[in-house]
């Protein structure tokens, strides 16, 4: 690891920015569940549940704790193979929503033929968080593919003053 990747953090929209992760993996779901909804028969199914099939399909899950102590709200996980840049935290709303697309390309030459494949991995997970958190105060670390967010309860700042 670099000192330039060790030291960047993923990518936090705290107000209205257009989040351009999450509207990607909408896209892909989207797309992904109209060409199932194409390919089976009409009475084979829903629009509910080619939606799901697609989500399923796109989405990687991936592990993440929220924990809820005094002072505040820590959320935790693993998001090994992914840049920072690749991540999106976003909290709003009384809503944490955190999303990534992480993409790899391999080659290979094998008798004279030059193959190239391309991986995609993608997630997006959401928590309600207690009306008690200052998410102007986040705090993200990404480091060696573990993310650790910190979002300080309001009750605990206006006690301490």
């Amino acid at each position: 690891m670099t000192l330039r990747e060790k030291n960047e953090i993923p990518v936090i929209r705290k107000n209205n920015d257009i989040f351009t992760t999450f509207n990607q993996i909408q896209n892909m779901i989207r797309d992904r569940a109209y060409s199932i909804f194409t390919e089976r028969a009409p009475d084979k199914g829903n629009s509910l549940s080619d939606w799901l099939k697609a989500e399923s399909e796109v989405l990687t899950e991936i592990d993440l704790s929220l924990k809820d102590d005094e002072d505040h709200i820590t959320i935790e996980g693993n998001a090994a193979g992914f840049l920072p840049e690749e991540i999106e935290i976003k909290a709003k709303d009384g809503v944490f929503e955190i999303g990534g697309l992480h993409a790899e390309k391999s080659s290979s030459k094998e008798k004279g033929m030059k193959m190239t494949a391309m991986k995609q991995i993608n997630f997006y997970r959401s928590f309600n968080l207690p009306d008690s958190v200052d998410t102007n105060k986040m705090k993200v670390k990404l480091e060696n593919g573990k993310i650790n967010v910190e979002i300080p309860k309001t009750a605990h700042l206006d006690s301490a003053s």
